[in-house]
């Protein structure tokens, strides 16, 4: 019985295999088919840039306040610290209380964790959608804090799309809920109001 079992196996192997493969390769002829009349979903880079989620991990970084154009670094060095790849260094300013003098970060030893960006606390570290930093040297590859600091705009853009408020916004909020400092009489909002309420949070008031 076990000779003629595998007597049966020997002979019947062959067309298994065969309606297999056939089997295989209609499934691979019906997605081949399927696909023909549908549009390509491909983009031609770098002709076409794709396009990226906000909260997607790319090159790091710094911000500036939209308002003044302030650093917001103050050389806290929590994200020196928290770096698992070591890639972050900051140098506080000699003279300058809680403010940065230079800021190095190497994108060649970056893995994009973004635990730097959790843990500061100015949000000034950001992880931005800009992937593009090919270098020839890998000297290159790190950014000083001349080639890491945002213009206000770009700045302020990154807080528009967080939903954060900047100080001049929160200080014109504030004097509005001030019931001491009533706006005029037309409506809008009392400048000396403003003017107190931003020399309050320390932002400088142009003359």
């Amino acid at each position: 019985m076990a000779v003629l079992e595998k007597i049966i196996e020997t002979a019947t192997k062959p067309v298994s295999k065969t309606v297999d493969g056939l089997y295989n390769i209609f499934l691979g002829m019906y997605t081949v088919f399927k696909n023909t009349s549908r549009d390509p979903i491909t983009s031609s880079y770098p002709t076409k840039m794709p396009e990226l989620y906000s909260r997607s991990r790319h090159r790091l970084a710094l911000n500036v306040d939209p308002d003044t154009g302030e650093h917001l670094c103050i050389a806290c060095k929590q994200c020196e610290r928290v770096c698992p790849d070591t890639c972050i260094s900051v140098i506080a300013h000699p003279d300058v209380k809680a403010k940065s003098s230079q800021f190095y970060i190497d994108h060649g030893l970056c893995m994009f964790c973004g635990l730097c960006t959790e843990v500061c606390p100015t949000d000034c570290i950001i992880n931005t959608v800009d992937f593009e930093m090919s270098e020839e040297n890998r000297e290159d590859l790190i950014y000083d804090i001349r080639k890491l600091t945002l213009t206000q705009e770009q700045s302020r853009a990154y807080f528009q799309m967080k939903g954060y408020k900047t100080k001049r916004e929160k200080a014109i909020e504030k004097a509005n809920a001030d019931p001491s400092k009533k706006p005029p009489a037309e409506g809008g909002i009392s400048h000396k109001a403003v003017e107190a309420a931003l020399a309050a949070l320390g932002v400088e008031v142009a003359a």
